[in-house]
């Protein structure tokens, strides 16, 4: 075999096995990331329980980041009746909620005279995927 091919099946396994690598780290941070992202969605179902009366179910519409402001944000649908939109100020970060009115028929979900501090959830939650 001359040189020129031993030379040019080296670097065809070098790729091969750098392809492999990329493929691996980037399904990795992928895996990180869902994880991440089911974390935040315990966070905001327990500020819903812990700032509302009446939390049965939450499920997760939608999930996302605005990469222009830092934040991120998810729509959720509570006890199959209450449109709510929740920021994120970075994940792990501070949660502010927002209930959508006009897509409540003008209903609202009603606050707790006293903030709760649970730490469990016990409703049902659905989680939403990352947009």
């Amino acid at each position: 075999m001359n040189k020129r091919k031993k030379w040019g099946i080296i670097a065809l396994v070098i790729c091969i096995i750098g392809g492999i690598v990329m493929f691996s780290l980037n399904h990795q941070k992928e895996k990180t990331l869902e994880e991440k992202m089911r974390i935040e969605q315990d966070r905001m179902a327990l500020y819903l329980v812990n700032h509302y009366e009446g939390v049965r179910t939450v499920e997760f519409e939608s999930f996302s980041k605005d990469n222009i402001t830092g934040t991120w944000s998810g729509d959720a649908l509570v006890n199959d009746k209450y449109y709510v939109r929740f920021t994120l100020w970075n994940l792990g970060g501070e949660i502010s909620m927002s209930q959508l009115t006009s897509r409540n028929s003008g209903e609202v979900l009603e606050k707790r005279k006293q903030i709760d501090s649970k730490s469990d959830l016990d409703i049902d939650v659905r989680y939403g995927k990352l947009k």
